[in-house]
């Protein structure tokens, strides 16, 4: 900022400040006629023309009222330099007002200069504004147009004097995410980045397309690494964790076979409230998800249309020999995030061709995420219209058969039909995609509530070989091995998949009581129940644990509230229908629930 007058920040939040650097309250509207009259370069515009582009939805008359009632507020806004804006009956000029966009007009005169653009950039121009529709909205699409080429340009210009390989690093992947066949700014990346990820082939088709220059004629798959958030107690672990994915960004950012988020904006999305919502406004097709631990570094990459683990894998890092380390985790990481997504082309065109039936089965999978009734049904729903969208569609049919199995657990009547036709939609998604492990994890569960153990931990066992680190597939196996007498197995198990799934959801806290009480651990049930968002399904066994440690009161109460959710609910039907593999398993539960007054 320049003399005692005002500054506008236009990248990023949209912001006037004093000479102090103080926010300096002003009309949302007229912050964009500053912007307007700051970054177009004419400095004056006429009355008709700010009305008329500022607000475009009100009639002319209203909009040239509304104009002269912002002016008017802004007219308070002077400095020794002189007012803010400068009106006449006709126009109105900009007056003691310097802006951030000026640092554009010398962007390839100095590094500094061009890395302050980058950062200025990299925010976009008025990304925080509402922007009103039209030609204003048209204006700023064209002035970030503008403000890339002209970065683009500086990156080319200073390359060749540049010492600072980092930030030309920065300014290939930002301008890669934004085009991807850009091949000047690739071979530009290629020769500041000496790293081994550029051994990192494309498949033949890929690698052939970049040999002969032929355009892309689908979307390519979107990918974004979010960095892992700060663990433990050694700054060092973190920030090597952290540069090990920037790493395998720039790296990725050289292939042609995806377009990749670009760090800034991959780390603004990891502190996001909502991360789902804007990994889906950003577009992206894959997320590599990372997660610092006492265990080390753990990594997952999820296929976002299905909410499909495909690749997922832990790393040591310790302080000794740092650097080769960030070098190794680097490589085997970005080769197999290459490898997933080249291999899962035929369910991103899928996703593309049928975007309708993956929107529709994501919204039954967050139906799924509690265990009542009702949202069971509502899920069904869901995988119903997902069906409609595209028939045979292998992930909602494992949704149908997920919703009938679980009915079937929740209502606890032994009806046999629901765990018909959940084996019938599983055994239909298996003959759709045999690759797919939900569909397989399906089988095991019902082949689990039919009583047929061994072929149960057959199914799972298929399941997890296909997706070792999918957390469901885990819960299920272990919630198997619970009924197979063998709880002490299952507790391991739901830890891991409470360890790859921190926002657990209720069925595995409720399977982990379960396998506690058959441990005799009763308090430890109990705290697994209370974990639950839902608490209600775990009623009965709360009730049972709460007998054995022989508070008779607390598990009166829990026994009332069974009854009230399920008024048919018989001990002695229900024990003969839930399948144990060994009898003290059933003469335990009926022990507890006898004594808890069921």
């Amino acid at each position: 900022m320049t003399g005692a007058g005002y500054h506008l920040k236009t990248f990023g939040e949209l912001r006037l400040t004093d000479a102090a650097s103080d926010a300096v309250a002003c009309p949302e509207r007229g912050l964009l006629i500053l912007a307007y009259l700051s970054a177009s370069g004419q400095k004056v515009a006429t009355r008709e023309k700010l009305a008329t582009m500022v607000w475009p939805d009100r009639e002319k008359s209203v909009a040239f009222k509304n104009l002269r009632s912002t002016l008017w507020r802004m007219q308070h806004l002077a400095t020794r330099e002189g007012p803010l804006l400068v009106a006449t009956e006709a126009e109105v000029a900009l007056g003691a007002v310097s802006c951030d966009v000026a640092v554009f007009g010398a962007v390839n005169s100095s590094e500094e200069t061009f890395r302050n653009a980058l950062l200025l950039w990299r925010d976009a121009f008025l990304a925080s504004a509402d922007l009103p529709p039209g030609r204003y909205t048209d204006w700023v699409m064209e002035k970030r147009r503008g403000f890339t080429d002209l970065l683009r340009g500086a990156l080319i210009a200073i390359e060749q004097r540049s010492t600072n390989r980092s930030t030309l690093r920065s300014a290939c992947a930002h301008l890669l995410e934004l085009d991807p066949g850009d091949s000047a700014v690739r071979e530009i990346l290629q020769r500041v980045t000496h790293s081994p990820l550029l051994s990192v082939r494309t498949t033949a088709a890929a690698a052939e397309q970049a040999e002969t220059g032929a355009p892309e004629t689908v979307q390519l798959p979107r990918v974004a690494l979010l960095p892992p958030a700060a663990f433990g107690s050694d700054p060092m672990l973190h920030a090597v964790s952290v540069a090990v994915i920037e790493d395998i960004t720039i790296g990725l950012c050289a292939l042609r076979s995806m377009t990749v988020v670009a760090p800034y904006t991959a780390e603004r999305i990891r502190g996001a409230a909502d991360k789902a919502a804007i990994l889906e406004r950003h577009g992206v097709t894959y997320a590599l998800d990372c997660r610092m631990s006492d265990q080390g570094l753990f990594t997952q990459l999820i296929f976002l249309p299905s909410d499909q683990i495909v690749w997922a894998d832990r790393f040591l890092i310790s302080p000794q020999g740092l650097l080769k380390q960030r070098q190794e985790i680097a490589y085997h990481v970005a080769r197999a995030v290459t490898e997933q997504v080249e291999t899962g082309r035929t369910e991103h065109l899928d996703y593309l061709a049928h975007p309708e039936a993956y929107y529709a089965y994501l919204g039954g999978l967050r139906h799924l995420s509690g265990l009542g009734l009702p949202e069971v049904r509502r899920a069904r729903h869901d995988f119903r219209d997902a069906l409609k969208h595209k028939q045979g569609f292998a992930p909602a049919l494992s949704g149908m058969a997920r919703t009938f199995a679980t009915e079937w657990l929740l209502t606890a009547r032994a009806d046999d039909e629901l765990l018909t036709i959940a084996e019938r939609h599983a055994k239909d998604a298996i003959e759709s995609n045999e690759c797919l492990p939900t569909a397989h994890r399906e089988v095991g569960v019902v082949k689990l509530y039919q009583g047929d153990l061994d072929e149960s931990l057959a199914a799972l066992d298929r399941a997890e070989q296909l997706s070792p680190h999918y957390a469901d597939v885990l819960y299920s196996h272990a919630d198997t091995l619970v009924h197979a007498s063998r709880p002490g197995e299952a507790l391991e198990k739901l830890g891991n998949a409470i360890s790859l799934n921190p926002l657990t959801p209720d069925a595995y806290l409720w399977s982990a009581a379960g396998a506690s009480y058959f441990l005799g651990k009763y308090e430890q049930a109990i705290g697994f129940a209370q974990d639950m968002k839902d608490k209600s399904p775990a009623d009965r066994i709360v009730a049972a644990s709460w007998a054995m440690l022989g508070d008779r009161q607390k598990a009166r109460q829990h026994r009332m509230r069974a009854m009230k959710a399920n008024p048919t609910f018989d001990v002695d039907k229900w024990l003969a229908v839930i399948p144990f593999k060994e009898q003290w398993q059933k003469d335990l539960y009926r022990e507890g629930l006898k004594k808890a007054g069921f």
